[in-house]
C-alpha cells in the first residue's frame, strides 16, 4: 500500500530532524477508497501521543500521492529480533519476554482509551498487532507502529472485509477471520499469540497452507502453548492463555487489566530489562550498517509467504501445456483426453469413482486411488459401507423422505440428539453430504458442478473465468487444492477466500432447505473427510435460516401459515433427548406454554413478545421447530 523512507525534515529552528516518510504507492492511490483509509490512518494515529506508539508527525500530498511523516525510531522491529535470536540459538529470559509484551499493552492501552478534543472517547482498535509492527529503538524503546487498518468502534463494524483481511494471517484474532464483530479484545488476542510466540520460540499458528492457519486461528489451536506453559514461571501460562481465548468475553477486558496481571513476572527492575533489550538491538543495528543496509526496513510480515510460482513457470509469462488425463471404465471404455479441471469436477460430481483408472500424459492407466491429488476429491459416502447405516426406533432417524418436512425434520431431530454422523440426502441425479458433530453440521459436500469452489467465485465474481482457468490449469502443482493455487496466484487475499469458502459451504447446506422431494439416509459415526472445510455454525441459526427459505418459497404456508386457528399441544411425553436440550430460549417458553392446546396465532403472538424478538415471523418458524422436533402435535 505504501513505501517508507528515512528523510530530513527541515526545521525553523535547529538542524533537520530526522523522520520518516510514509508515501502511498501511485497505482494504490488511484483505489476508490484508498485515500480515504490513510487519511484514516493519519486522523486516528494523530489522536495518540504515548511513548509506546510512534508518533505521527504530519500528513500531507506530493504529486498527488499522500504521506504521513513519522517518528523515527532508529533500530528493528520485534520480527527481526526474535529471528536473529533464533538463529543464533538464543532466547529471551521470561522476565524480559514479559517486559516487551507489557510495553505493547501499555501503547494499547493509550490506543485504546484516545479521546477527541472534545474529550469523546474514539475507541480505536489496532486489528493489526504483530511482530512486524512493534519497532524496538536502540535505546530500548518499544513502540506500536502502523495504523493502517485501524478503526475507531463507531466504524467498525461498517468496514468491509477487505479491511478486516489485512492483519498478518498469524496474529489475528477469531472473530476477525470469521467475520464476526471486532473491538480492542482482538488486540489483546493479537498480544497474546507475540508473547506465546516468544516464549516457544516458533510460531503459534502453524500448518501447510494460509488456509489452514486460518482454521487453526478461527478454532483457536493453541495446544502448541498449552503443552508448552508448563515450562514457564508457575501462573504465567494461564495469564498468557486467558488472552488467547476464542471468545472475546472469557479474554481480558481491557489492555490495562492484562498488563497489570503480568507485572509479578517482571521480576528485574525495568531499567536493567531496558538497557538489556537495547545491547540487542543496538548489536542488530550496528551490523546492518556496516552491511550498507537500513535498519528500518519496510515491516516484513512474520509468516512467510505461500510460495509462488517461478517466473518461468507462471502462466502469465509463459504458455503452461496442461497435463492430458485419460479415464478408463471397468467396461473397458475410456473417456478422454481431458484437462485436469474436467477430471476434477467428473471425480467430485461421481461420474469417475474408485472403479476407473487414470491415465496421465500418456502414461500406464492406474487405479484412481494411487492419484492421490485426485482421489482426494472422492466423495467420501461412495465409500461409505451400508453396514455403518445407525438403526433407531424412528424410521425418520434411519431415512427420511423430504416431503414430509424436509432438511428442517432431519437437522432438527440430529440436533437434540446431538449424534455424530452423515446425513447422505439424494434428489434425482443430485446427491449432498452433511456430516454431524455432536448433531451440528460440521462438512458439507456436493456433487453439482455449480456447487464446486471455482464455480463458486465466478459467480460471485470474486475471480473472473480466465483466472479460473488459469489456476485450475497449474493446481496439480499445488496438491490439488484450488483454494490454495489462487493464493499462491496472488489472484485472492488468503482471509477473503477463508470468508468465501465458509459462505461456500454455508450455502450448500442451507440449499437443502429448498428441497421439495428426496430423501434423506443417516449413518451412524461417519467423521467427515480430513481434506474438507470443516464448519463453525451455530445450528440453530441455520435451522431458523433454513425454515425462513422454506417460507418463502412457499413450502410452509400450508403447514403452518394456513393453520393460524389451528390449535397444537405439547406431546404427551416429551422425548427426553428433546426436554435436556440446548433450546433457543423462545422455543423452550413456546414448549412450556403448549402444555395447554395454542392456536399458531397464539404461539406466534407469544413469541414475538419475547424479549429481543423484532421478527414477525420468527413465531411460525418456532412452530416449525416445534413439529419437526415431534414435541407439538395438532390438537
Amino acid at each position: 500500500m505504501a513505501e517508507v523512507f528515512r528523510a530530513l525534515e527541515p526545521r525553523s529552528v535547529g538542524e533537520p530532524r530526522v523522520v520518516v516518510l510514509k508515501r502511498m504507492l501511485p497505482h494504490i492511490a488511484e483505489e476508490s477508497n484508498a485515500q480515504e483509509m490513510f487519511a484514516e490512518e493519519a486522523r486516528l494515529a494523530s489522536q495518540v501521543t504515548h511513548p509506546n506508539v510512534v508518533h505521527v508527525l504530519g500528513h500531507g500530498e506530493i504529486g498527488g500521492q499522500p504521506y504521513l511523516t513519522l517518528e523515527y525510531v532508529p533500530g528493528c522491529d520485534l520480527w527481526r529480533l526474535n529471528r536473529r535470536l533464533t538463529l543464533e540459538g538464543k532466547r529471551l529470559e521470561h522476565d524480559l519476554v514479559v517486559y516487551i509484551v507489557r510495553q505493547i499493552l501499555s501503547g494499547l492501552d493509550a490506543v485504546h482509551s484516545a479521546t477527541d478534543r472534545r474529550g469523546g472517547a474514539l475507541g480505536i482498535v489496532h486489528r493489526d498487532i504483530s511482530p512486524s509492527n512493534v519497532l524496538i529503538s536502540i535505546h530500548g524503546d518499544v513502540k506500536i507502529a502502523d495504523f493502517g487498518i485501524a478503526r475507531a468502534d463507531v466504524n467498525a463494524f461498517e468496514a468491509d472485509t477487505a479491511a478486516r483481511a489485512n492483519g498478518k494471517l498469524g496474529y489475528l484474532a477469531p472473530e476477525q477471520v470469521s467475520g464476526g464483530q471486532v473491538d480492542r479484545r482482538a488486540d489483546l488476542f493479537s498480544t497474546g499469540v507475540i508473547a506465546a510466540e516468544l516464549f516457544m520460540r516458533r510460531p503459534l499458528f502453524a500448518g501447510g497452507s494460509e488456509l489452514a492457519v486460518l482454521l487453526a486461528i478461527r478454532d483457536a489451536e493453541v495446544h502448541p502453548f498449552v503443552e508448552f506453559a508448563s515450562k514457564l514461571p508457575e501462573g504465567l501460562g494461564p495469564v498468557i492463555l486467558s488472552a488467547l481465548s476464542a471468545h472475546p468475553d472469557e479474554r481480558p477486558p481491557t489492555a490495562r487489566a492484562f498488563w497489570a496481571a503480568l507485572e509479578p513476572w517482571q521480576s528485574r527492575p525495568e531499567e536493567v530489562l531496558r538497557a538489556e533489550l537495547a545491547a540487542m538491538v543496538a548489536a542488530i543495528a550496528m551490523e546492518s550498517r556496516t552491511r550498507r543496509t537500513s535498519a528500518d526496513e519496510i515491516p516484513r510480515a512474520t509468516m512467510p509467504p505461500t510460495p509462488l510460482l517461478l517466473a518461468d513457470e507462471h502462466p502469465s509469462t509463459t504458455n503452461v501445456t496442461p497435463l492430458e488425463y485419460k479415464i478408463r471404465k471397468p467396461n473397458g471404455a475410456t473417456v478422454g483426453p481431458l484437462a485436469y479441471a474436467k477430471v476434477v469436477e467428473a471425480v467430485a460430481t461421481g461420474q469417475v469413482d474408485g472403479s476407473d483408472e487414470i491415465s496421465i500424459a500418456g502414461g500406464d492407466f492406474q487405479p484412481l486411488s494411487s492419484v492421490k491429488d485426485l482421489y482426494r476429491h472422492v466423495p467420501a459416502s461412495r465409500m461409505t459401507p451400508t453396514t455403518t447405516r445407525v438403526e433407531s426406533n424412528t424410521s425418520a432417524d434411519r431415512s427420511l423422505n423430504f416431503e414430509e418436512g424436509g432438511f428442517v425434520v432431519a437437522l432438527a431431530r440430529t440436533l437434540v440428539t446431538r449424534r455424530t454422523g452423515l446425513w447422505l440426502c439424494e434428489q434425482g441425479g443430485v446427491r449432498k453430504e452433511v456430516y454431524t458433530k455432536n448433531g451440528v453440521p460440521a462438512f458439507v459436500t456436493s456433487n453439482l458442478a455449480g456447487e464446486l469452489l471455482g464455480e463458486y467465485l465466478v459467480k460471485k465474481r470474486v475471480i473472473n473465468r480466465s483466472e479460473l482457468d488459469m489456476a485450475l490449469a497449474v493446481m496439480p502443482r499445488f496438491e490439488g487444492k484450488l483454494g490454495d493455487t489462487l493464493v499462491a496466484l496472488g489472484l485472492v487475499e488468503p482471509l477473503e477466500l477463508f470468508q468465501h469458502i465458509a459462505e461456500q459451504v454455508r450455502e450448500k447446506l442451507l440449499d437443502l432447505f429448498s428441497w421439495e422431494s428426496g430423501t434423506a439416509t443417516f449413518y451412524e459415526g461417519v467423521d467427515p473427510p480430513s481434506s474438507g472445510f470443516p464448519l463453525r455454525l451455530d445450528a440453530w441459526e441455520i435451522l431458523d435460516r433454513g425454515i425462513q427459505r422454506r417460507i418463502a418459497a412457499g413450502f410452509e404456508s400450508t403447514l403452518i401459515l394456513e393453520r393460524g386457528q389451528d390449535r397444537l399441544v405439547q406431546a404427551d411425553r416429551v422425548d427426553t433427548a428433546i426436554a435436556t436440550a440446548d433450546l433457543p430460549d423462545d422455543v423452550r417458553a413456546a414448549l412450556l406454554l403448549c402444555q395447554e392446546a395454542q392456536t399458531v396465532e397464539d404461539i406466534s403472538r407469544f413469541v414475538k413478545e419475547q424479549p429481543g424478538c423484532d421478527d414477525p415471523q420468527r413465531g411460525y418458524r418456532v412452530v416449525a421447530m416445534l413439529l419437526a422436533l415431534g414435541a407439538v402435535h395438532w390438537a
